[in-house]
């Protein structure tokens, strides 16, 4: 117990020394902070002050050119047999610096249909890719289980709780750590904060019916990811449990109030943070107690507001796949029924609400809407030089912490 509260605490230093500090700041000019040290005749009068954490991710972000910039804050969805030229567009010419991999797609068949193929296809992605990837994808365990195909399926967060022991959660997630990493995945969409209430999405895929259950068995299983290699994600913000449709499959309305969401809902979210979690995904659900007109997914009150703001969250902020059915419905209803234009509009609100990588839809004219959308939004200023720069440091101080990258020293 002493090993993981040491690394928890490692975790919640580096949210709190990088993030914090660089994302209240709101732009590049990251203030420059100073020991204090006593003087002495071996020191240099002209000794420069040691750079900053903050100062050498603001040093990278520099780095980086307008199409690059706008890359790190897309996510790649792939869905196929083996890498082909089709992906060299959006990870050398967009820039893309973010990857979602899914092996079974809308009832599709299994691509890759083998753990060499799949290990074939990660390391692909990351040799052609003009940006260091973070590669993702879903491993809850039970009836979401991506690695299952290849190398047997793992217990759902159900029955991890049904042990009564949350080392059980953490050994698994220790176990999925290790499997990932083999095919090069470094981060899990995974695991759910999600408190079941009876709602539509399967509680076999949460870890239980109080946000107290859900904390020991959702932390545990985000602690054993998290101290091997893997980023977590907890999801789905700002809760499923009460949900009374799958958003993948059509707009969802939870209608608790305030002071349900907050010692249900958001509960078990707001204690978890104290595992400092490298991802939170935002869905696409309507919470009118908060917000009637956006979903949770395109809200600032929602994003900025609460998660942010409220509960103080300041790590990466990640949607929800962009061409759920939720979200397609949410903006038919508002008269935009193309789909690629749907997405493309609702990414651009997504980041202005404070997410910071919007998972893009696999078809590359919708992902190419994308692309043109957040770019024209960013060149107007629409998306401020400020607001870029937030998901930036987010995004960049997560990738470093992951080894992914390498910050200037100077």
């Amino acid at each position: 117990m002493t090993h993981r509260h040491r690394w928890r605490g490692l975790r919640v230093g580096w949210l709190a020394c990088v993030l914090l500090v660089a994302v209240a700041c709101g732009t590049t000019q990251v203030p420059t902070v100073v020991p204090t040290v006593t003087p002495s005749r071996s020191a240099s009068p002209t000794a420069s002050p040691p750079i900053t954490l903050a100062q050498r991710i603001d040093a990278y972000i520099a780095h980086l050119t307008p199409t690059q910039q706008i890359g790190q804050l897309l996510m790649l969805s792939v869905y196929t047999s083996a890498y082909s030229g089709s992906l060299n567009q959006p990870l050398q010419q967009w820039d893309i610096a973010n990857v979602i991999v899914y092996n079974q797609y809308n009832g599709g068949p299994l691509r890759p249909t083998t753990l060499t193929g799949m290990t074939q296809l990660v390391h692909a992605l990351h040799s052609h890719a003009n940006q260091p990837l973070i590669v993702a994808t879903d491993e809850e365990g039970g009836l979401v289980d991506r690695l299952a195909p290849y190398d047997g399926a793992s217990p759902s967060p159900q029955s991890l709780a049904a042990t009564g022991d949350p080392q059980h959660a953490y050994a698994q997630a220790q176990l999925d750590a290790q499997r990932l990493s083999a095919v090069g995945i470094n981060t899990d969409f995974a695991p759910l904060a999600d408190v079941y209430q009876g709602g539509a999405v399967a509680q076999s895929r949460m870890f239980g019916t109080t946000p107290a259950q859900v904390v020991l068995y959702a932390g545990a299983f985000l602690d054993g990811l998290q101290q091997h290699g893997i980023a977590g994600t907890l999801k789905h913000w700002p809760g499923l449990g009460a949900s009374p449709a799958n958003p993948d499959f059509g707009l969802p309305t939870v209608t608790h109030s305030q002071a349900q969401l907050n010692s249900v809902d958001f509960a078990s979210f707001r204690a978890l943070l104290a595992h400092a979690p490298d991802m939170i995904m935002a869905t696409h659900v309507l919470v009118p107690a908060y917000d009637a007109h956006l979903p949770a997914s395109l809200s600032p009150v929602l994003i900025d507001g609460v998660l942010r703001q409220q509960l103080g969250y300041q790590g990466v902020v990640v949607t929800d796949s962009m061409d759920a059915q939720g979200l397609l419905q949410f903006m038919a209803q508002q008269g935009i029924a193309n789909p690629a234009q749907a997405i493309a509009l609702a990414s651009v609100e997504a980041i202005l609400a404070g997410n910071d990588i919007v998972e893009c839809p696999i078809e590359t004219d919708r992902l190419g809407a994308v692309v043109a959308a957040v770019t024209s939004a960013v060149q107007s200023g629409r998306i401020t030089p400020e607001r870029l720069h937030q998901s930036l440091v987010r995004i960049i101080a997560l990738k470093a912490h992951l080894g992914l990258i390498t910050l200037p020293l100077h």
